[in-house]
């Protein structure tokens, strides 16, 4: 379910499960559409119905799907009449009608997309053209493009004149020489600040940032992250200006590549929300599950090698949970570093010496301070110094393995262009329980004389 509603949201629902539409009309002309999204999965299906429609009177419609869970988006498109939705994407703008399209399954996405009309028509179908992951699949094709030899005074009397009948928020304005091609770059405060006589030539910043439309998102929101932008333009091959990617895209990109290596590192995929289907979210989930009970198993039979080692001492089987679990949470502290470096771009192959290094030092430092600790704890609870010998070597051990294990598995899964995210933490913990149950056992097995007397 969504986190818990606001004052506002709750009176909404008050007044919809009341059925005082017209009052309810009215508060949904006033909510943002964030606000809005939140709302569908509280509301019953004939209340839906009238929230859709109510939606597309309000112009809003673009707004509140872009919000809402990916698994609620198709059905709640479905209520909305062919017709209706056609009219409503010729009017909103084409990045906007773009992504609505993109939502729909294959058969009715090309009925709708052949019912446009005029230049919406070509602007969604271009924008269409691209994946939905590329700088061509999320900018807009509406810009403000101005030639450098304007005043700029003249800039702002286009401008006032352009926003008449523009939607779009203008953070700068792109100066194209005859050709169209992008040649600089006025933000619109230096353009108002700017004498009216002084031309945008003279103003304007030269060789501005910009970006191919099959460039990764990714890559575009680090862009825009790096260089604190509010928009960046997207050219083609011969340098022209065709669309611009703001920065509430960039940080709708951050969001979901966050939330993609969030979901990667429990092993699951995106599409996997509490709304999800039992018998999707089921089979999505099992073959990680099994992979997991066969690391398991690995682990299970690394015990079972020691079996001989337990009978002898059967403290053993309680204390050994403690060096491969403290494993397991220092491995998951260095694959987390590690991971965010490679999501940010700060640490790549190139790198991965200095990265396993200083990975290893923290291990091992740490690896003393809780050996130290945990080997006067056995010694304080059962007066052996050799089982707490035994359980300081193992902690420190397996503290190492941890740290060269959550540093070097995600740099070699990105080496081998795999998702370091999707699959480090499986081979993190098995190393750590594997390597924590195989030193600590060992270790007993050789001091196993010492440590029963």
């Amino acid at each position: 379910m969504q986190k818990s509603l606001n004052r506002v949201q709750d009176a909404f629902l008050r007044l919809v499960r009341n059925r005082a539409y017209s009052h309810a009309y009215n508060a949904l002309k006033q909510m943002h559409p964030a606000d809005l999204a939140q709302l569908l999965p509280y509301l019953q299906k004939r209340e839906q119905q009238w929230f859709a429609e109510s939606l597309l009177k309000t112009r809003k419609l673009a707004g509140v799907v872009s919000e809402i869970d990916e698994n609620l988006v198709l059905d709640f498109l479905n209520l909305i009449p062919g017709e209706e939705f056609v009219t409503a994407l010729q009017e909103i703008n084409a990045d906007d009608a773009a992504d609505l399209i993109t939502l729909l399954p294959e058969d009715r996405r090309q009925v709708i997309l052949e019912r446009l009309s005029g230049p919406q028509k070509k602007a969604v179908g271009k924008l269409l053209g691209y994946a939905p992951n590329t700088a061509g699949g999320i900018m807009s094709p509406d810009f403000v493009s101005l030639p450098q030899t304007l005043t700029a005074g003249e800039a702002i009397e286009k401008l006032r004149a352009r926003a008449i009948t523009g939607s779009e928020e203008i953070y700068n304005i792109y100066i194209c020489d005859a050709e169209d091609q992008l040649v600089g770059v006025v933000s619109f405060k230096d353009l108002v600040l700017s004498p009216v006589g002084k031309t945008l030539g003279d103003i304007m910043e030269h060789d501005p940032v910009a970006v191919r439309p099959h460039a990764n998102q990714e890559f575009v929101a680090d862009l825009i992250a790096r260089y604190n932008l509010l928009s960046l333009p997207v050219i083609d091959e011969n340098h022209r200006l065709v669309g611009r990617i703001t920065v509430d895209d960039a940080i709708d990109v951050l969001k979901e590549e966050a939330t993609e290596d969030i979901y990667h590192l429990g092993n699951l995929g995106q599409e996997d929300h509490i709304s999800t289907p039992v018998l999707t979210s089921t089979k999505q989930r099992v073959l990680w599950l099994l992979i997991n009970l066969a690391t398991a198993i690995l682990a299970a039979a690394s015990i079972a090698i020691f079996s001989d080692t337990i009978s002898k001492f059967v403290i053993l089987a309680a204390l050994m949970p403690i060096v491969s679990g403290m494993g397991g949470n220092a491995g998951t502290q260095s694959l987390t570093v590690v991971v965010r470096g490679l999501a940010l771009g700060e640490v790549d192959w190139s790198l991965a010496l200095k990265v396993v290094w200083k990975e290893l030092s923290v291990g091992l430092l740490n690896g003393i301070i809780l050996g130290i600790v945990i080997g006067v704890l056995t010694f304080i609870w059962y007066h052996n110094l050799a089982l707490a010998l035994v359980m300081t070597l193992a902690m420190v051990g397996n503290l190492i393995i941890a740290a060269l294990a959550g540093a070097f598995i995600p740099l070699l899964l990105r080496k081998m262009h795999q998702d370091p995210a999707l699959a480090s933490s499986i081979f993190v913990t098995t190393a750590t329980d594997v390597g924590g149950f195989v030193l600590f056992l060992g270790l007993a097995t050789v001091f196993i004389q010492l440590i029963i007397k």
